[in-house]
């Protein structure tokens, strides 16, 4: 299955000069784990809850005071639309991150989450289960 089958094209992202105040609360508006960060339209990196609580909380910086460009994580790894799902899959487990975001051209035009392709495998697995149960008993 094509990426672009399961990604979220509507992508959450912040700008490095950003406070990390800001960062937490556009995540808590948005209801994500994390936020791209893009300069110009050009992806730089991404920032998630981990890295502000671990990277910058923990460690006492005040968090108002703190910019995102230097706590996000970069560079990062990204994904294509040429991609299929175990291919993302694959590149994130071997990478130990849990968010790909995908690039269309170098223009940041999704993401995709190990949740979203958890999600798509449970839905499947049902579907081939159901399948296999209506046609036991139509047999």
């Amino acid at each position: 299955m094509n990426i672009s089958k399961l990604m979220t094209r509507d992508v959450a992202t912040i700008s490095t000069k950003e406070n990390i105040i800001n960062a937490a609360a556009r995540m808590r508006e948005l209801n994500v784990g994390s936020l791209v960060v893009v300069t110009k339209n050009e992806v730089e990196g991404i920032i998630t809850t981990w890295d502000i609580t671990s990277k910058c909380i923990a460690i006492g910086s005040n968090p108002s005071e703190s910019l995102v460009f230097d706590y996000m994580t970069s560079p990062i790894h990204t994904g294509t639309t040429k991609m299929d799902v175990v291919e993302a899959a694959r590149i994130m487990a071997e990478r130990k991150i849990t968010r790909l975001p995908i690039l269309d051209e170098n223009k940041l035009i999704g993401i995709i989450t190990f949740a979203d392709i958890a999600n798509a495998l449970n839905q499947f697995t049902k579907d081939v289960v159901g399948s296999w149960k209506n046609r036991s008993t139509i047999n």
